[in-house]
């Protein structure tokens, strides 16, 4: 059956993360998930060509971890993630801390985009390597897999090490990971470490997800699920995305106040029933 969610981010101003989180399970939706940033360099390259709301905004985002644990304790089916967590300026070890408790508190109800990040600076102040980040994420996705399904693990890679450590609380399974991106890299990534796909409908047709989900069928990953997010509100696009094989699609929610939150989200529930009747 076609599934439908939220995708998101929880700003300073806006409407609580557990109040927008209540409201989504509310409208019937089964996703919700919420990008993530630390703050943003006011010496950011290029600045001047990124969306003048969106930039804004950037500073504004609350702490992921945070944010989850308030919308996942105001919610009892909803599925709640990020779309996508920037790994490689996370601790690894706090980071399978945050995510075990976070899914072990909530009955298995979170899911972890991931992704290598864009903004280069931002990287930088948190003293990872821009230019290593792939190769990081590659090595935090094997660590975190280990530290929650083995009593005790270890891990010597490039970019991560640490142990032998013993860390609870463990998930009664591996957290999902999605990995976010349409690069080839990303998409190898996927392959190999991830369980599903996670790509941004601007820049990703349905055609494109046609295809991919066809060559992830060659390299015998025909069981990763497709969740395309930042769908714009288009219940025919929303379908398109259905029938190439995507298993949801996650709407595109600006940051707003609670009102004009409930008032877009019973907008995008009426066009998350038209897409399902069409597809």
């Amino acid at each position: 059956m076609p599934s439908f969610g939220i995708s998101t981010s929880s700003a300073d101003g806006y409407v609580t993360p557990d109040v927008l989180a209540r409201a989504v399970e509310e409208r019937g939706f089964d996703w919700l998930l919420f990008d993530d940033h630390s703050y943003f360099p006011v010496d950011t390259p290029g600045q001047d060509e990124i969306a003048p709301a969106f930039r804004a905004r950037l500073p504004l985002i609350r702490d992921l971890p945070v944010v989850l644990a308030y919308a996942l304790s105001a919610t009892r089916r909803l599925v709640i993630g990020s779309g996508v967590a920037l790994l490689p300026q996370r601790d690894v070890l706090h980071t399978a801390k945050a995510t075990a408790t976070l899914a072990t508190l909530s009955d298995d109800r979170l899911v972890l985009g991931v992704g290598v990040g864009w903004n280069l600076g931002e990287l930088s102040n948190h003293g990872a390597d821009p230019t290593k980040r792939g190769a990081k994420l590659d090595e935090q996705l094997t660590a975190l897999r280990a530290i929650w399904t083995q009593d005790q693990t270890e891990f010597h890679g490039k970019h991560v090490d640490f142990g032998p450590i013993v860390s609870r609380p463990r998930p009664s399974r591996p957290v999902p990971v999605y990995v976010g991106g349409a690069s080839k890299a990303a998409l190898s990534r996927t392959v190999r470490l991830a369980d599903g796909w996670l790509p941004l409908a601007p820049g990703t047709t349905p055609e494109d997800v046609r295809n991919i989900r066809g060559w992830f069928a060659e390299q015998g990953r025909a069981d990763l699920g497709v969740t395309v997010t930042e769908v714009p509100p288009d219940d025919r696009l929303a379908a398109n995305y259905l029938e190439a094989g995507a298993d949801r699609v996650l709407f595109h929610l600006d940051p707003l106040s609670e009102a004009e939150s409930m008032a877009a989200l019973d907008a995008l529930a009426q066009i998350a029933n038209t897409a399902r009747a069409r597809s």
